[in-house]
């Protein structure tokens, strides 16, 4: 993938806001062999609830919806949990260790597209560069922080 284009994607990411413009562009040269870019239309899942995930999806263009399915007290529910669009950060499992499983669906609203960046090769970096990966982590802690809140408000919604 194109250096350039990894690099205005990951600018607009929310995970990589606190980092400078070099450090971006460091982060891009070391991510973009082993990145792509990926296209889907409108209805589309570019992954679901349990999937063995490696790569972290940031959204370039198009509108994603993190759907969650819930059982609670014998009821099953599919429930949207958060509706993503450009700039945003989905399969966050690819950055940690242990699994890699999707916590919810990714579903397609728009056609849209992906840069799925390899989450063996990010952790690489972000291990090899403790300051910038503390920063990262602390992105991803919040954000991780916002999508429970939202799933616990989906979750109160439909009791």
């Amino acid at each position: 993938m194109a250096c350039a284009e990894m690099v205005d994607c990951l600018k607009m990411c929310e995970l990589f806001g606190p980092l400078a413009e070099e450090e971006i562009e460091g982060l891009a040269a070391s991510v973009a062999d082993s990145s792509q870019v990926d296209s889907y239309q409108a209805g589309d899942i570019i992954f679901a609830q349990g999937d063995h995930t490696t790569r972290l999806y940031i959204i370039a263009e198009g509108q994603v919806s993190l759907q969650r399915m819930f059982s609670l007290g014998g009821r099953t529910a599919n429930m949207p949990v958060a509706l993503l669009g450009k700039g945003r950060a989905m399969g966050w499992t690819a950055l940690l260790y242990g699994p890699h499983e999707a916590t919810a669906t990714a579903l397609c609203h728009k056609p849209t597209r992906v840069i799925a960046v390899d989450g063996t090769a990010l952790r690489s970096v972000l291990e090899n560069e403790p300051r910038l990966g503390f920063r990262v982590m602390g992105q991803l802690a919040c954000m991780l922080g916002d999508r429970l809140r939202s799933a616990y408000s989906a979750m109160e919604t439909h009791l």
